[in-house]
This record gives structure tokens, sequence and C-alpha cells, in this order.
């Protein structure tokens, strides 16, 4: 496999030239979660490309924020906000939230809950800490989140909150148990949610994607390295090959889809758990 093929999986810059331009998002402000991350960003560039007004958080003002800044900066939108707040702690997010809405009177109009952990570890070893660590930030602060930030859109009668499940919460693997009963759970919240906000003009649907080259499954690559003896590159081409469309999904592909269910071409999807996953929960 050569460097250009890998470039198509992974590569997220966004393109100039995007249908996704036409489904407008002018005057809507989204907030993103995990915004120092590799999906975060795709997704708040997305966002931003369609006429949003970013409001980003991670736990802490990294390098890589400022960089996700800049890049939204770049879009030519309004100037993005950042909150800095360690989703782990149920007391910070509920300040982060005050926050937002003393900056935001009318509200936000879009909530991403995309931050997320993933701690690998078999069942019968698993640190109750890791656990309680997955389950705090992976399903508990979006609820959290969701819970606060959702009055304004029912008062506007027009909302969108999207959950970054993953395929885990859809298909089982070993030394995921944390991970997959978060992710599993979040597919719930999502339902349940769409249930009780759908009468107010909320929808609530959530996007299971595969692997995705961010940080966050780098010690799966590594470890599989490790026990297999593979390079990286036979790593990935396994992965591959597991689905049928024979790549992986680009973040700027997630980030569209985002795009796509905040746009009018979605305002009647609800509670949905999509696969984005080159077909590999069909096999």
């Amino acid at each position: 496999m050569n460097k250009n093929s890998l470039r198509r999986d992974f590569d997220s810059k966004p393109s100039k030239s995007r249908m996704i331009s036409a489904m407008s998002l002018e005057g809507k402000t989204a907030v993103v979660t995990g915004f120092g991350g590799g999906l975060g960003s795709a997704i708040a560039v997305s966002l931003a490309q369609a006429g949003c007004a970013i409001v980003g958080t991670d736990w802490s003002r990294s390098e890589t924020v400022q960089e996700n800044m800049n890049k939204v900066k770049e879009i030519g939108q309004k100037e993005p906000l950042f909150f800095e707040c360690d989703l782990m702690y149920r007391d910070a997010i509920g300040e982060m939230c005050r926050s937002i809405l003393s900056k935001i009177p009318d509200g936000v109009d879009i909530l991403v809950n995309n931050a997320g952990i993933f701690e690998r570890f078999f069942f019968e070893e698993k640190p109750v800490e890791s656990w309680d660590k997955e389950i705090a930030i992976n399903l508990t602060a979006p609820f959290l989140l969701s819970k606060s930030l959702c009055p304004p859109m029912k008062k506007k009668e027009w909302g969108r909150i999207i959950n970054i499940s993953s395929v885990v919460g859809l298909v089982a693997y070993t030394k995921t148990v944390g991970y997959c009963a978060s992710k599993t759970g979040l597919i719930g919240l999502t339902r349940s949610m769409a249930l009780e906000l759908g009468p107010h003009g909320v929808t609530c649907n959530a996007i299971c994607p595969y692997f995705l080259h961010t940080q966050i499954i780098l010690p799966v690559l590594e470890e599989t390295e490790k026990a297999t003896g593979q390079t990286r590159e036979e790593v990935l081409e396994t992965i591959r090959e597991s689905c049928p469309t024979k790549r992986l999904s680009t973040t700027k592909e997630i980030a569209d889809y985002v795009v796509f269910l905040c746009s009018p071409a979605a305002n009647n999807m609800t509670g949905q758990a999509t696969p984005i996953d080159g077909g590999y929960t069909m096999v």
C-alpha cells in the first residue's frame, strides 16, 4: 500500500469545493466537545464552513486547541469561543454550561458530544478508576451537557444534539469493556432523548465510526504491532480489509455527516445510530 492510499484513508484537510456548503447553517451556534482532537477539529471546521459560530471545549488549552481555533478563524466565520473543562467532573461541566449560556444568552443551537477516552483492559483486570473515567467522560458528560444546553433549543423549537458513539456501541470487542459499555449506553441515551425532545423541534442522533486515524486508536495499533509482529502499515491493511469498501473513513466524512444531521435535509431524522464504517458492521 503506497503513501497516496494512506492519504486517501486519513487526510482530513477540508476541501474548498464541497456540496456540503449548500447545507447552510448560517446564524447557528455549535458546541463541539473534544475540540483539541482530530475528529473534533474536523467537525468544528465543517460546521464553521456551513456558517456556524463555534464554541469549542477540551480539558486543556493545548497548542492543538489553538491550532484548531486558527483553522476555524481562517474560514472567515465568527471567532470561536473556547472553554477549558475536564468532563470527568460534574461540577466543572455545570460551571462551563453556565459560562456558555452567560456568553450566549439565547442558547446554542447544536451540541456535538464528541469527547471520549478509551483505556484497554481485559474485563477482570479493569481498574474501577478506569471504568469510572470512561463512563464519566463518554456517557455521563453527554447527558449533563445535553440536559443543561437543551432548554433554549426547546424554547426556540429548533436544536440538534449529535453524540459520537462508535461501532463498539453496536458490536463488542475484547479489552473494551468500559468503552463498549459507555458507547452502547450513549446510543440508548440518544434514543431516549430523541423520544422526549422530538415534539419540541430538537433532534438527537448518534454516529458510530469504525477506526479513524486519530489519537485514540494509537494504543490499539501499537499493541497489535507488538502482539503480531506486523508493521503499522500491515496492521492498517488488515483493518481496511475487514471493510467491504477496503478503506477507512476520514474524519472529514464523519464531520460532513454531522453537518448533514444539522441541515434541513435531516429535519425529520432522529433517534438514529448510524454506522460510518465502510460496511464493517454489515458483514
